[in-house]
């Protein structure tokens, strides 16, 4: 059984929202002790390591990459698991043991909106990142195949799968098809423009569909395998076994140099 763990790391991105200078100078002052964390853990699952470097300056388009990756690691490995690079282990669980990576595994976060958010939404509109758009634009794209999608969308920090679902998931050949399908929805959908101005080609959309569209085989994760600190959570369960620093803030994990 031949398995890797991988991530991206690339601090040279077109400006974006979430490549703020502050992340970028986090990403800098920690690259070392996140590379050492994440090497760490694959060690402890019996896994090879890779930190893969990309040349596009594209944060959306890396973030397609990172998805891509999973079938050509396919053509070597018999299981494979991507965490981003602001994913840190926190516990010594092996994430191969403990899930069946004969399914999708990932964090898909339940998304259905409540009435004050709505009003929220209607008066000022969404941020294309914000993954109620994201749960909206793919079940927009799941409307033009007649298919009423869930109130989930897949946090795509933390994604890993055997070799089978990674080639069933056919990313890079349906990636084209996926975009067309997005942009129709976007223009042809039932919600209002508060909403349908929010959606984007995005990996997290994409991968939400797929699942959906195909019936691929899913295991949510739940929030110990990709406990997300942002604004909301500051601070780390204990049982979090993966932690996705959102913010940034790495020091949290490390200590302060």
């Amino acid at each position: 059984m031949k398995r890797i763990i991988y991530s991206i790391y690339t601090n040279d991105l077109d400006p974006h929202t979430s490549a703020t200078d502050y992340k970028r100078s986090q990403f800098e002052k920690w690259k070392d002790n996140i590379e050492a964390n994440q090497k760490r853990y694959a060690l402890l699952c019996g896994a090879d390591y890779e930190l893969h470097t990309t040349s596009t300056t594209s944060y959306d388009h890396v973030q397609f990459e990172k998805i891509l990756l999973l079938e050509k690691y396919a053509s070597d490995y018999d299981e494979i698991l991507y965490l981003d690079f602001d994913v840190v282990a926190q516990s010594n669980v092996n994430y191969f043991s403990f899930h069946n990576m004969r399914k999708l595994t990932g964090h898909a976060l339940d998304r259905s909106p409540r009435d004050h958010q709505l009003k929220k939404i209607m008066k000022n509109g969404l941020h294309n990142q914000n993954m109620y758009a994201k749960t909206c634009a793919k079940n927009a794209m799941l409307l033009l195949d007649d298919i009423t999608g869930n109130s989930l969308i897949v946090n795509t920090g933390v994604v890993g799968c055997n070799k089978d679902i990674a080639y069933e998931l056919e990313f890079e050949n349906r990636l084209q098809q996926l975009h067309k399908l997005l942009d129709e929805a976007k223009e042809d959908n039932l919600y209002p423009s508060q909403i349908s101005d929010g959606f984007f080609r995005n990996n997290e959309v994409y991968v939400s569909y797929l699942i959906e569209k195909y019936n691929i085989p899913f295991t949510n994760i739940g929030m110990p395998w990709n406990f997300i600190l942002d604004g909301y959570c500051g601070k780390p369960s204990a049982a979090a076994h993966l932690v996705h620093h959102v913010n940034k803030e790495f020091e949290i994990s490390f200590g302060k140099i």
